[in-house]
């Protein structure tokens, strides 16, 4: 029988916003914890703009107390994860989705990325998911729900 390792160690991730937030002092559901502790087994990447997202959240939520905890998670997530930059086509997809009614640019831009480069999108979004459907984009084989993430990797 192989390793999880092993049979993990091709897999590329980029995550949504929502598994950065935890290295920056923000809690978040369940779920997403139990995938985070998966990482090790996959490549994960992050978009600048997911970051710089987060940060908008933390701003809200943490207190100034905690700002050099908040320095050393970006810190952490920036030694840790690979970052992307989204293909010129990824940029212009997530428009053309944003114009279809999904008022979240980076959620489209996390997809059309995930998929422009043939990896997989890590979210937790179901609403994003559940539009993507009905407008006839392709999810299987590009989205992972953290429960189907946490299935993959345990396989």
């Amino acid at each position: 029988m192989r390793s999880r390792k092993s049979i993990s160690a091709g897999i590329d991730v980029l995550a949504d916003t929502s598994f950065l937030l935890p290295a920056l002092g923000v809690d978040v559901e369940e779920e997403v914890l139990e995938a985070i502790r998966l990482f090790r087994y996959v490549r994960v990447h992050y978009l600048e703009v997911s970051l710089t997202e987060a940060v908008w959240k933390v701003m809200k939520l943490v207190p100034d107390n905690m700002i050099e905890l908040v320095k050393l998670g970006i810190r952490s997530i920036r030694e840790t994860y690979t970052l992307l930059t989204p293909p010129p086509q990824a940029m212009t997809e997530a428009m053309k989705i944003y114009r279809l009614g999904h008022r979240d640019y980076i959620d489209a831009l996390h997809y059309t990325t995930a998929k422009e480069l043939s990896i997989y999108f890590l979210t937790i979004d179901r609403v994003f998911i559940d539009f993507l459907k009905k407008e006839s984009y392709p999810v299987k084989g590009v989205i992972l729900t953290p429960q189907e993430f946490i299935d993959m990797v345990r396989e």
